[in-house]
This record gives structure tokens, C-alpha cells and sequence, in this order.
């Protein structure tokens, strides 16, 4: 009779627990293509090994069409458990109290992170997530710049990779040509994007900043400096003074892969859109970014936040999937698949990464520029001052402003947007 009853209680009791619902956890990202797949079998691997929760990843758009879809759910109340998000849009959201801290569940002795996983993530990264003594995000997809090179070209013309940007500036030279004599280059040996992005490599490469936020949170304006004339004049005279770069506003990746230019810096994220454009055409490579006063080459790429709309039980949820996504394997398997670099060091552990390092070599070019590495200011007006930077490096580009001009209106307003002047 006992045993009767105990297997009774033990069914019911098996009932009750396939009767509860999991826990739902809302996590919305802008990874489309190859790297939105990667992301899709990452999601359920955790749900298939977590019953008891039910990751949503839901693919919003674009990093614009996310941001704008963060700020407006701010205000409605209608935010999701997670998001993928950039530093300038975590702080913009910090102050309106959306944003989980983390402090409390990284140092949680249950359920925390060890001093070893802590340790594991890369220094540069934790600066990214941390403002003031709290920490509000964990690493997500993080990528750095990169020399991309047309392997063929290279060495059709005896030319090694380029170590400095008076290197980058000789071998831009030697391969930009008109082929089919029509008196239009059709060859360029270098390209870039009229963007901040590609301004700002060189620009730190010069050792020169935007704007400098000090110890004590106040912001000096830097942009209108010497380094930043420098900078521009050099990617300028390559375009117009001695024609031997292209330039558009889009990403590089299909004209690299048809051949008219040889040389882009990019970040590593557009590894796979490389690999698909040069595959038939031409091989390619990549090296560190050429070093000008320094070696500065920006860290790009999201981090991961929790809203604290979220509920207690969601956010226990969400913080296991959070520790799932830095974990050494996943890193591993999420850099390898996407051409992101893992953001803990102890994925380069893992027998996965080790073996693709011993077929890609190439892989450890953007790990060994870790230390190097340059972040953006985390502040909430950053993705303002993008904006003013990038139409001033258009307008240079395009004649529509002289260095000079452009520089004094980028300085003019940015005391606008940052001191209201």
C-alpha cells in the first residue's frame, strides 16, 4: 500500500512539473543573414538544455531600427526581457532606472559568476559595460578593425602587407591602375567609407580623439586638433590629390570581391560577407591595422542588458542565458561561425577554437590587437555625436567643406549637442 501511494505521489508530482510553464524570456537583437543563424542555434541549444526556459530570440532589424524600437518601449513600458545594445544606448536608458544592474547577480555566490569567469573576459570589454562602479551589461558581439588584403594582387605585384600607413600609402600606389587604358582607374589600391567609423581608425591610429571624458565624468571637446587635420588630409589626398583610393558610403565588401580595390579596413565582423563576395574571384587575408603614432584600432560590436520591467523570475532566467552566451564553448562556437571575437580569453582554450586557429591562422591577427584596442566614450550623446562626425567627414570628403571648415562646424556642434552652446 505504501509503495502504492509513493508511486502515486510520484506521478502526480511529475504532472504538476510538465504541467508549469517555462519561463519566457523576450530577447530581441539586430543579427540578420549568417550571423542571425548563428545566433538562432545558439538560442536553442539553451532551450533545449533549459526546460524549464524558452529563450525568444526576436530579430527587430537593423542596429537603427533597434535603438529607435528600445527608446520608444522606454517610454511605453513595453520592453522585452533582453536586448542586444550599444553603449551609448545603454546610457541613454540608465537614467530612466529600465536597465538591470548586474553587480548583484554577477556576485551572487548561488548563481554569480566565479573569479575565473569574471577574470575571463577581456579588459577592454569590461570597461565597455561598466559606468561609474556598476556594471549593466555582459559582452556580446564584439569585433575590432582589420586590414582586409586581395591575396592574388599582392603577389602579382611583389608586395608585402602593409605594417604603417606610409606602407598602406606606397602599396595603395603601386596597385591603383587604369587596366584597360580608357583613361578611368579602374583599379583602386585602397578603399574606405565616408563614415566615422573609418575617420576614427585613423585618427586614433594619429592619437587624436573626438572628445575626452575625464576621471571626474565632465567632457572636453578635441575633435578640431592637429591629430584630427592630419587624419583627414590623409584619407583626402588619397581620393583626390593622388587618386588612389576609392570611396563610398556603403559597406566594401562587393567591391573588394569584383576587384576594384585591393585593400579595405573593416571590422571582422564582415568576414563572412568577404568570404562570399572573393570566393571564385580572388583570395584574401587580413592584417592588424597600420600603425601611424600608435596602434589604436577601435573595438565595435553590442553588449547584452536586462530590464528590470523584467520579473524576478524572468530576470534568474535571462541571467542564465547570459552566462550561456559567455561561456568558453559558446564563445568559441560564436566566433568561429561569425568571425566575432570571443569575449572571454578562455574560448581560445577550447579544442574548437584551437583547431580552427591551426586551419585559420589568421584568426589570432584581431585577438593580438586586444590589447591595443581603443573604446568609444560611454555616453549617453554619443550616437549624436556619431552623427555630427560622420557628416562632417562626408562633407570633407565630398568638397563640400574644407578640412579646416569641417573641423571648426564638428567642434561648433558638438558644444551644442554636449554643453548647449
Amino acid at each position: 500500500m505504501k509503495k502504492l501511494l509513493l508511486v502515486i505521489t510520484m506521478v502526480l508530482a511529475l504532472s504538476i512539473f510538465a504541467m508549469a510553464e517555462k519561463i519566457e524570456v523576450e530577447f530581441w537583437h539586430a543579427m540578420g543573414g549568417g550571423h542571425g543563424k548563428a545566433l538562432e542555434e545558439i538560442v536553442n541549444l539553451f532551450n533545449e538544455t533549459h526546460p524549464d526556459i524558452e529563450v525568444k530570440a526576436i530579430y527587430v532589424g537593423n542596429y537603427g531600427a533597434l535603438s529607435q524600437k528600445l527608446l520608444a518601449s522606454a517610454e511605453s513600458g513595453n520592453l522585452p526581457v533582453l536586448s542586444q545594445a550599444y553603449g551609448n544606448w545603454t546610457a541613454k536608458l540608465i537614467p530612466r532606472g529600465v536597465v538591470q544592474e548586474l553587480d548583484s547577480f554577477i556576485k551572487n555566490p548561488d548563481y554569480g559568476l566565479t573569479e575565473e569567469q569574471w577574470d575571463a573576459i577581456w579588459a577592454p570589454f569590461k570597461k565597455m559595460i561598466t559606468w561609474g562602479d556598476t556594471v549593466y551589461a555582459l559582452p556580446f558581439n564584439k569585433s575590432t578593425y582589420v586590414l582586409y588584403y586581395n591575396t592574388d594582387a599582392f603577389e602579382a605585384y611583389g608586395l608585402r602587407p602593409p605594417e604603417t600607413v606610409e606602407d598602406l600609402f606606397f602599396d595603395a600606389m603601386m596597385l591603383t591602375e587604369d587596366k584597360d587604358g580608357d583613361g578611368e582607374i579602374d583599379q583602386f589600391g585602397f578603399g574606405f567609407r565616408t563614415t566615422i567609423d573609418h575617420f576614427v581608425v585613423f585618427l586614433r591610429a594619429n592619437k587624436g580623439k573626438i572628445i575626452e571624458v575625464k576621471d571626474d565624468g565632465s567632457i572636453e571637446i578635441t575633435i578640431n586638433s592637429p591629430e584630427a587635420k592630419e587624419a583627414l588630409q590623409f584619407m583626402y589626398d588619397m581620393v583626390h590629390t593622388y587618386k588612389i583610393a576609392y570611396t563610398q558610403g556603403g559597406y566594401l565588401d562587393g567591391v573588394f570581391g569584383d576587384g576594384k580595390i585591393m585593400m579595405f579596413i573593416e571590422t571582422i565582423a564582415s568576414k563572412p560577407y568577404v568570404e562570399r563576395a572573393s570566393t571564385g574571384k580572388h583570395g584574401w587575408a587580413w592584417a592588424p591595422v597600420p600603425l601611424w603614432k600608435t596602434q589604436a584600432p577601435p573595438f565595435a560590436g553590442t553588449d547584452l542588458i536586462m530590464f528590470s520591467t523584467a520579473s524576478e523570475e524572468q530576470k534568474k532566467a535571462a541571467w542564465e542565458f547570459m552566462k550561456f552566451l559567455i561561456s568558453p564553448e559558446i564563445q568559441a562556437y560564436w566566433s568561429v561561425k561569425t568571425g566575432y571575437m570571443p569575449a572571454v580569453k578562455t574560448a581560445l582554450e577550447t579544442a574548437q577554437w584551437k583547431e580552427y586557429v591551426k586551419q585559420h591562422p589568421e584568426a589570432m591577427v584581431p585577438i593580438n590587437q586586444i590589447p591595443k584596442g581603443t573604446t568609444d566614450p560611454n555616453i549617453a550623446e554619443w550616437y549624436e555625436v556619431r552623427s555630427v562626425i560622420g557628416q562632417m567627414v562626408g562633407d570633407v570628403m565630398n568638397n563640400k567643406r574644407t578640412i579646416d571648415e569641417g573641423l571648426a562646424w564638428a567642434e561648433a556642434e558638438l558644444h551644442r549637442l554636449i554643453f548647449g552652446e
